[in-house]
């Protein structure tokens, strides 16, 4: 996979704490910026924000300031980010005119908050100048006469400002004595390179479909639509759940009747491994893997009588999307809406689903002293393994049929 890098340096508030993070385009692992195109500069960090790296890994809990060219602002592109995340910052070099204005009081409704960046005062400005929540003053293109001039321009608009380039204790206390709010320059941090990987686009649809199928509220409507959108997975499912694998005595005719016969948990989980299934350059043994792990799990769970059985058959399942997906599976828990339970069972291997994905993974190993779960008896679990087994190539051969 591809290496991607993303720029990340400090603001700082009043009190030297800081508040944000600006992100920047970075070729390589290389510190200043070096681009032909703004709007490739901005599609690059887009993609780090919301594919590769993640805002959560590249800021934390802090808000991130980011860069947008004319074309960002006016296609509405910026929408694909959370607005209590992250400050949207209209460059210096786009013309002010009645389609920006417009473009940035839509995103102001949707909650956005706007900077205005490397701001030099201009009486046009005005409209934007009542819709931005910050303006960044590049300290270098003022004379100190000039930046005294400009904050009194600005107060009337009950705006934040933000000293940018500030490269001495003499700017940073001059900036504090004009009641400056935020301070971004070397004489308090230089930006920093964080590295990531970009993930093949197959992967990243996998990724994507899990933070679709997995969050709390997902209704049923909302699976019947993500199967549906999809032909091949809407012909697999009715092919598979009318197949012998299932035996029922009344055929199902539609996606929605599907959904409610396997319940919804259980219907996320069958389009995963269809899904899993549909990455062909991964050797078939990592799925089948998954299978039995998955199949071991929920019925070790039914065996001890414990709730959430679809969930145990979700940490088997995935606990092998590092290798399939070949990304750091923490990395791939940290975008991915699952319990926390989950993820400590995968993790960690903690909490009754992290046992019996133990014990699952102890047949594995041929480590005859950790098969056990719960009161179990040693027999039962052996069988549960040998059914888990069977099972699971029963369902991948009648998936592979299908």
């Amino acid at each position: 996979m591809d290496e991607v890098f993303v720029g990340r340096q400090p603001i700082y508030d009043r009190e030297g704490q800081i508040q944000a993070y600006e992100l920047l385009f970075r070729a390589k692992n290389e510190t200043s910026a070096r681009f032909d195109s703004g709007d490739a500069a901005t599609y690059e960090v887009f993609q780090n924000i919301l594919m590769d790296i993640g805002l959560h890994r590249l800021v934390g809990d802090k808000l991130a300031f980011i860069n947008l060219t004319r074309s960002f602002l006016t296609a509405s592109v910026a929408n694909t980010l959370p607005p209590t995340r992250v400050v949207l910052e209209v460059l210096e070099d786009i013309e002010i005119d009645d389609e920006v204005v417009a473009a940035v009081r839509s995103l102001t409704e949707r909650g956005y908050a706007i900077a205005l960046d490397d701001y030099i005062y201009h009486e046009h400005h005005v409209p934007l100048l009542k819709l931005a929540s910050i303006v960044k003053i590049d300290l270098k293109s003022l004379t100190s006469a000039q930046l005294h001039e400009h904050v009194r321009q600005l107060e009337p608009y009950n705006l934040k400002l933000l000293a940018e380039k500030v490269e001495t204790l003499e700017e940073y206390e001059t900036c504090l004595s004009l009641g400056f709010d935020y301070f971004q320059g070397y004489y308090l941090s230089r930006p920093m390179v964080l590295q990531g990987q970009r993930m093949p686009t197959n992967r990243l649809a996998v990724v994507e479909l899990i933070k679709t199928l997995y969050l709390p509220d997902l209704s049923i409507q909302a699976v019947e639509a993500q199967i549906a959108r999809d032909v091949s997975l809407s012909y697999h499912l009715l092919r598979f759940i009318n197949s012998a694998f299932y035996g029922l005595s009344r055929s199902i005719e539609s996606i929605r009747h599907a959904i409610v016969y396997l319940g919804q948990d259980a219907i996320r989980n069958w389009i995963m491994i269809m899904t899993l299934r549909s990455l062909q350059d991964q050797q078939s043994e990592l799925l089948i893997d998954s299978l039995v792990r998955a199949r071991m799990t929920q019925s070790l769970a039914k065996a001890a009588s414990l709730d959430k059985v679809d969930s145990f058959f979700t940490v088997g399942l995935f606990s092998n999307l590092e290798p399939i997906l070949q990304l750091p599976l923490a990395q791939l828990l940290e975008e991915l809406p699952l319990s926390d339970e989950v993820t400590a069972a995968l993790l960690r291997l903690e909490g009754p689903m992290g046992e019996a994905l133990g014990c699952a993974l102890a047949f594995e190993s041929k480590n005859p002293t950790t098969r056990r779960f719960q009161d179990l008896d040693e027999i039962r679990i052996g069988a549960l393994y040998l059914e888990s087994v069977a099972w699971a190539h029963d369902f991948d051969a009648q998936a592979t049929n299908d």
